[in-house]
């Protein structure tokens, strides 16, 4: 998006959160071994056909070893193929989502809701590396194909540094040659840089060296495309010969002259208004799960993204200036792509790529256009041979929808059935096992002043948690003391610094150990605790073991003097008490010392 998944990802306090997505239980979908799965070569007959370009009102369709091998009407079909009737019928091309974040079961996620490519922005090389021949493949698959950037472009300590990986940064731009021949080798499909030297939260790119990564990329033949946050830095990536912008700024109108000059230098722009709306606190999730069928297709993961929140409000993320840029950079000639950002709360994996194509409507485009902006164009653009159309010659991957998406996009949802590689794809969704139910509401109440008492739900252990994982510079400290009283509370105490976009430090309670243990705590309405300290506010927030997003929170106030504080569960946006598996109470992102001590954490 525009600050993009992983910067606004970090919004308040990840306080832990890449540490238990990297212990999260992998995958949760899988293919069927029951369903029959036979053949990748069929014949549908009579049917309206959208073939990424235009509407064919009723056409046979061959389809041969994963191929489409026929297109026309009145087609004798051939006596060994399966026929499909397709009356009262739309057929369009496997939809393909230009903006992701392609982790963990992104790609089966992603083809439960006939979404048949990801361009992704930025996942681990690992994860490329493992697609690559995949997705030259014609044979049977349960997953989506995956396009990436692999890294991204980007200095030390900036964004997209601050996750737990090691990513490769640019220092100096003697360094940028080298830099782009590694990301040819490890498979990357384009290179995506971050420029965003508008503003003071992290460090970015300056113009000169983005304007020679630009070069060097399109030197060794490879397409660039631009995380922007602001008008004045998509103006300097135009200017400097950029292919693409992955986000459509929010903070101003349009200027025409911009528009203009974007036409004139052959830019594309992929809005991610998905996330955009999300942030403005008026994202179209409600709608999307109200469709029939649609929550039987969510995995808890999917539904947890989907349903989650940012928790705060963000300059720069203006729906209504988003929505107008999009209408006038495609009235002005400038190609607009459907790319959702998924898994940023408020999205999620396949269903948001449905959501990014309403959303494109309500910006002003047709039906047909915001389908042709899931399909024909990106693979244009991106010169992904035989995908995204259906032409003889083309790959089988489809979508057969009950109803026409171009009299109304919501039918892209109403799915009949999904066709990847010729292939039928049975949408199984595994969905994810408790491994235990909370055998006590107790959460920490620290009597024994020993190492056991930070102990609590078996596995579940208390530890600081502050930024320094993500690169920050806050600290924290835990430990349980005595009372005057005799009784033991835990104190969390440690300094707030500056040096990342929305730093933290606190405590936390959590199942660090692989596996980690989901507990039920859908029993409860509250998490309580007492609590007393240095006076200001501070965040909790609560960890769910299907959640890859910004974890579920709220604010709360601490005071000099004890005080019982009742948190509603039903306050945490997108969280699943049914696989609980922590909390984390943090001060930030205010900067300065912090204290406070914790005593009686537990569930009602």
């Amino acid at each position: 998006m525009i600050r993009s998944i992983f910067v606004i990802a970090t919004t308040i306090i990840v306080a832990g959160l890449a540490l238990l997505i990297s212990l999260l239980p992998t995958p949760e979908t899988s293919f069927s071994e029951q369903a029959e799965l036979t053949t990748n070569s069929l014949f549908i007959n009579d049917i309206a056909v959208f073939d990424g370009r235009k509407f064919h009102p009723s056409m046979d369709v061959a389809i041969k070893d994963g191929l489409i091998a026929q297109m026309g009407q009145e087609l004798a079909a051939p006596d060994d193929l399966p026929v499909i009737e397709g009356s009262s019928m739309t057929l369009i091309p496997g939809l393909i989502d230009a903006h992701t974040h392609s982790f963990m079961t992104a790609l089966n996620d992603a083809l439960r809701f006939g979404v048949t490519a990801h361009l992704d922005m930025f996942t681990s090389e690992y994860e490329l590396a493992k697609t690559i021949l995949k997705r030259q493949s014609l044979q049977q698959s349960d997953q989506a194909d995956l396009f990436s950037s692999g890294t991204m472009a980007t200095v030390d300590k900036g964004h997209g540094t601050q996750y737990g990986f090691p990513i490769d940064t640019i220092g100096s731009i003697d360094e940028i040659e080298q830099w782009v021949s590694a990301r040819k080798q490890t498979g990357a499909d384009y290179i995506k840089l971050v420029y965003m030297p508008y503003q003071n939260r992290i460090p970015s790119l300056d113009r000169s060296t983005a304007s020679a990564i630009i070069k060097e990329a399109k030197k060794q033949q490879l397409m660039v495309l631009a995380h922007i946050s602001k008008q004045a830095a998509a103006r300097d990536m135009i200017e400097e010969g950029i292919d693409g912008l992955v986000h459509v700024f929010a903070d101003s109108v349009v200027e025409d002259d911009l528009l203009l000059l974007a036409k004139e230098k052959g830019v594309f722009v992929i809005p991610t208004l998905s996330v955009i709306a999300g942030v403005d606190g008026r994202g179209n999730q409600q709608a999307l799960l109200a469709i029939e069928g649609v929550e039987d297709l969510l995995s808890g993961q999917q539904r947890s993204t989907l349903n989650g929140s940012f928790g705060q409000n963000i300059p720069g993320f203006d729906l209504d200036i988003a929505l107008q840029n999009v209408k006038q950079f495609f009235d002005a000639g400038v190609p607009i792509l459907a790319g959702s950002d998924a898994p940023n709360p408020g999205t999620a994996y396949g269903i948001s790529t449905h959501g990014e194509m309403q959303l494109l409507v309500e910006a002003g485009l047709t039906a047909e256009q915001a389908l042709v902006a899931a399909t024909s164009l990106p693979a244009q653009l991106f010169e992904l041979e035989g995908r995204g159309q259906i032409a003889e010659g083309a790959r089988a991957d489809l979508l057969l929808l009950n109803g026409n998406p171009l009299t109304d996009i919501t039918q892209t949802l109403h799915i009949a059935s999904i066709y990847k590689n010729g292939f039928k794809v049975e949408p199984n969704v595994t969905k994810t096992q408790t491994t235990s139910i909370a055998a006590s509401a107790l959460l920490g109440d620290f009597e024994g002043n020993t190492e056991q008492s930070l102990q609590s739900q078996g596995n579940m252990q208390w530890t600081h948690s502050d930024d320094s994982f993500a690169n920050g510079k806050s600290t924290a400290q835990i430990s349980v003391i005595s009372t005057d009283d005799g009784s033991s509370v835990l104190q969390v105490k440690g300094e707030v610094n500056a040096g990342f976009p929305y730093p933290w430090a606190g405590a936390a309670i959590g199942d660090f150990t692989p596996p980690v243990t989901a507990i039920d705590a859908s029993g409860f309405t509250h998490v309580v605790f007492d609590v007393k300290g240095k006076a200001g506010n501070y965040r909790i927030m609560v960890f769910d073991a299907v959640n890859q997003g910004i974890p579920p929170n709220q604010t709360f106030e601490i005071t000099e003097q004890w005080q019982t504080i009742e948190i509603k569960l039903e306050g945490f946006k997108g969280f699943e008490a049914k696989v609980f598996s922590g909390l984390s109470f943090v001060a930030g992102p205010d900067l300065g010392e912090f204290h406070f001590v914790l005593d009686n954490v537990r569930f009602e």
